[in-house]
C-alpha cells in the first residue's frame, strides 16, 4: 500500500496579492516640442489630500477640470510658473527644517498663498510640502526645450534677449532692479510670478509676457510687502534687442553690497519713531502745494532739492498726511499708494488701541513687520517720507544719500554775547526742554518763548541757530508771510507748524514777528484777532520757541507777559565787529597770505551779515 501524496505548500492553495497600483502625475509622448504631448491623470482618492501637480497646472493654464492631457507649447508657457511655484515650496521646506525670520514672515506665507490658490490648505506648518512630479515635470520640459533654452542662455550671456526667452532672462533666485522716477535712482525687486499668455485680437493672436514683482516699503510704524504685476507684449520688428533695453534686469552681484548697506539704512530709518538726520545734494524730491495750502498737510507734483540739508525722517506722520515714498503713475507707486491706503484703513478699525505704536494690526491680507530679514533687506524701497527742514516742505528722500547729523556744538560759544547772556540762555533752553515743568492748569506745558529784538544783523537769527545746534534738535524758521493774511488762514498754518514741531521736539523761530509784538489799537479788527489767535497757540505750545524783530517801538504787554525772557541785541560795538570777524575768518578755508589786521577791519560800521558777506565775496575772489 503506497502512502498519499504530501498536501500542496499553503502559497500554492491561494492567488499571490496584486502589487500596489503606483501613481504616476504624468506621462509624455512625442520628443520635440511640436509633437510632445502631456497625460496628466486625476489623482486617486487617497492622495486628496496632497496638493497635486495636475491642480496647478490646470490653474496655470485655465483649463478645465475634465483635460487630461497638454500640448508641449502650452506647458512651456507656464515654464516659469512652475519655476517660481517649485522656488517657493524649496523656501518653505528649507524653514521647515531651519526656522528663520524669513522664513515666517515672507516665504511661509508666500507659499501658503500658492496652495490656497488651488484650495489646498496646509494642516501642519512644520511639515514639509510635497508636490509629486513638480520638479520632474519641470525638468523634462527642458529636455523638450533644451535647444530653445541653450539658445536663449547663449543670447542672454551676449547681452541680447528674445520675447520668448523672457522665461530664462526673469528667474526667482535672481533679483531684479529696476528704473524709478527717484532721479535715476534704481529699486530691487523679487520676481514672484512669470508666464506667457497668449490671446486673439483683431490683428491675429497676440502674445504677452506677465510676471508679478514684490518688495518691501514702510508705511508708518511697519514694514510690508509690495506686489504688481508688469506686461510686455511682444516686440515688433528686431527678434533680439539689448537687455540694458528692458526696465527690469538682473541685479549685478557687484552691487550687492551698497544695496545690503541700503538695506541696513532703510531698516534704521524706516520704523520707530521719528529720525533726524541730514541728506545730501539732489536726494530729497519735494513734494510741491497750491499755493492756498500749507506744505505741511498736502502733496501734489515733485521736484527735486538741488542742495543737501536736514529732514526728520517719519513714515508714519507722513502717511497719515498723505504723502508717499515716490510720487507718479507707474505700477511700483501706485501698488505702493494703495497699500498705504489699506494700512491706514486697518489701523483706523484694528484695535480699540489709543495707538497704533502699539500693536501690530492683524490682517490676513495685509502682512505687516516690525523687522526685516537680513536676506530681503536688499528689496526695500530706495526713498522714505520725510519732512526737509531745508525747503520747509514734505517729500521723499533717497535713503542712500542719509548720514548722520555733524553737530557744530561751538556756534553757541561763538555768539558774540556776553558770558552772563549765554549762561542765562543755556539754562532756560535746559529748562524749557525738561517735560516735568507744567502749568497749574495740566495741558498748559511749560515750554520757553524768547524774543529776541535789535536791529538786522546783530545775532538774532544766530542766537536761535546755535541753540538748536547745542541742543542737537531741529530748528523750524517761519517768516511771517508763511502764515496768511488773514485769521482762519494763520492760525490752520501755525497750528500746522506748532503741532508738528512739539512732536518733533523742534524749535520754532517766528522771524520778524512785529505785526504780532506791536501794541494793538482798537482800529484794526483783522490784526487783532490774529494776535489773538497767535497768543493762543502759543501758550499751549510746550517747547521753545524764539520772536525775532527790529522795529517794535511798543511791545504788546500781552505778549510781554508771555515771553520767558526778552533779550536786546544792540548794534555791533568795535569790540563785537572784532569778534565776528575773527570767527568767520576762522573758519575760511582758504590760505590767507600775511597778517589780517582785525582792528582795521572792525573800524568798519558793519552789521553781523555784513561782515559775512564780505568774507564770502573775499574768498570767492581769492579762489
Amino acid at each position: 500500500m503506497t502512502a498519499p501524496p504530501p498536501p500542496p505548500p499553503p502559497s500554492a492553495s491561494a492567488p499571490a496579492p496584486e502589487p500596489a497600483h503606483i501613481f504616476t502625475p504624468f506621462t509624455r509622448t512625442g520628443t520635440d516640442p511640436s509633437s510632445a504631448v502631456y497625460q496628466l491623470p486625476n489623482p486617486p482618492q487617497s492622495q486628496s489630500s496632497i496638493p497635486s501637480l495636475k491642480a496647478f497646472i490646470r490653474n496655470f493654464t485655465s483649463s478645465s477640470i475634465s483635460l487630461k492631457s497638454y500640448a508641449a507649447p502650452q506647458l512651456y508657457m507656464v515654464l516659469p510658473r512652475l519655476q517660481c511655484l517649485q522656488f517657493s515650496v524649496n523656501r518653505y521646506n528649507d524653514g521647515v527644517r531651519t526656522p528663520s525670520d524669513e522664513f515666517e514672515l515672507y516665504w511661509k506665507r508666500r507659499t501658503l498663498n500658492w496652495l490656497s490658490g488651488v484650495g489646498y490648505q496646509v494642516k501642519d506648518a512644520t511639515e514639509e510640502i510635497v508636490i509629486e512630479g513638480l520638479d520632474e515635470i519641470i525638468k523634462d520640459l527642458e529636455e523638450v526645450y533644451h535647444e530653445e533654452i541653450s539658445d536663449a542662455r547663449e543670447a542672454i550671456s551676449n547681452g541680447l534677449i528674445i520675447f520668448d526667452a523672457l522665461g530664462e532672462l526673469y528667474k526667482c533666485d535672481v533679483p531684479l532692479q529696476g528704473r524709478t522716477n527717484l532721479g535715476g535712482t534704481n529699486a530691487v525687486f523679487m520676481l514672484t510670478d512669470a508666464y506667457y499668455e497668449e490671446h486673439r485680437s483683431l490683428v491675429g493672436m497676440e502674445k504677452s509676457f506677465h510676471f508679478t514683482l514684490d518688495f518691501i516699503v514702510s508705511v508708518g510704524n511697519h514694514f510690508t510687502v509690495v506686489s504688481f504685476t508688469e506686461v510686455l507684449s511682444r516686440w515688433m520688428g528686431v527678434n533680439s534687442r539689448s537687455i540694458t533695453d528692458l526696465s527690469y534686469v538682473p541685479v549685478s552681484p557687484s552691487l550687492l553690497p551698497s544695496l545690503k548697506a541700503r538695506g541696513k539704512k532703510y531698516l534704521e530709518y524706516g520704523t520707530g519713531g521719528a529720525k533726524f538726520v541730514a541728506y545730501s545734494p539732489h536726494t530729497f524730491f519735494i513734494h510741491s502745494t497750491p499755493r492756498s495750502t500749507t506744505s505741511l498737510s498736502s502733496s501734489s507734483r515733485q521736484s527735486v532739492l538741488p542742495s543737501g540739508g536736514r529732514v526728520m525722517i517719519d513714515s508714519a506722520r507722513g502717511a497719515e498726511l498723505g504723502h508717499h515714498a515716490s510720487q507718479g503713475v507707474d505700477e511700483p507707486t501706485q501698488a505702493m499708494i494703495t497699500r498705504a491706503g489699506q494700512y491706514r484703513r486697518l489701523i483706523n478699525t484694528s484695535s480699540s488701541s489709543s495707538s497704533s505704536k502699539s500693536i501690530t494690526p492683524s490682517s490676513d491680507a495685509l502682512p505687516l513687520w516690525t523687522t526685516i530679514p537680513e536676506g530681503l533687506q536688499i528689496y526695500t524701497w530706495p526713498a522714505l517720507v520725510g519732512f526737509s527742514f531745508t525747503a520747509k516742505s514734505w517729500g521723499h528722500v533717497l535713503v542712500s544719500s542719509l548720514h548722520p547729523i555733524t553737530f557744530q556744538h561751538t556756534a553757541f560759544d561763538n555768539l558774540v554775547l556776553s558770558e552772563d547772556r549765554k549762561q542765562l540762555i543755556r539754562a532756560l533752553v535746559k529748562f524749557g526742554s525738561d517735560p516735568d515743568t507744567e502749568d497749574i492748569i495740566s495741558n498748559k506745558r511749560g515750554g520757553s518763548i524768547f524774543l529776541l529784538h535789535g536791529p538786522p544783523g546783530v545775532g538774532k537769527t544766530l542766537t536761535a541757530e546755535a541753540i538748536s545746534e547745542l541742543l542737537e534738535r531741529p530748528l523750524y524758521y517761519v517768516s511771517m508771510g508763511e502764515l496768511g493774511l488773514t485769521p482762519d488762514e494763520m492760525e490752520r498754518r501755525l497750528t500746522d507748524v506748532l503741532e508738528l514741531c512739539a512732536e518733533w521736539n523742534a524749535l520754532v523761530l517766528l522771524d520778524e514777528a512785529d505785526i504780532f509784538l506791536e501794541k494793538r489799537s482798537t482800529a484794526d479788527i483783522v490784526r487783532n484777532a490774529m494776535v489773538v489767535i497767535m497768543l493762543r497757540l502759543l501758550e499751549y505750545h510746550p517747547g521753545i520757541l524764539f520772536l525775532t524783530t527790529n522795529r517794535v517801538r511798543t511791545f504788546d504787554p500781552a505778549f510781554e507777559s508771555r515771553v520767558t525772557v526778552a533779550l536786546h541785541y544792540p548794534d555791533l560795538d568795535f569790540e563785537a565787529r572784532k569778534q565776528v570777524w575773527r570767527n568767520l575768518m576762522g573758519r575760511v578755508k582758504v590760505e590767507v597770505e600775511g597778517e589780517i589786521d582785525y582792528d582795521r577791519l572792525a573800524r568798519r560800521e558793519l552789521n553781523g551779515r555784513q561782515i559775512k558777506n564780505a568774507v564770502r565775496l573775499a574768498v570767492a575772489l581769492g579762489r
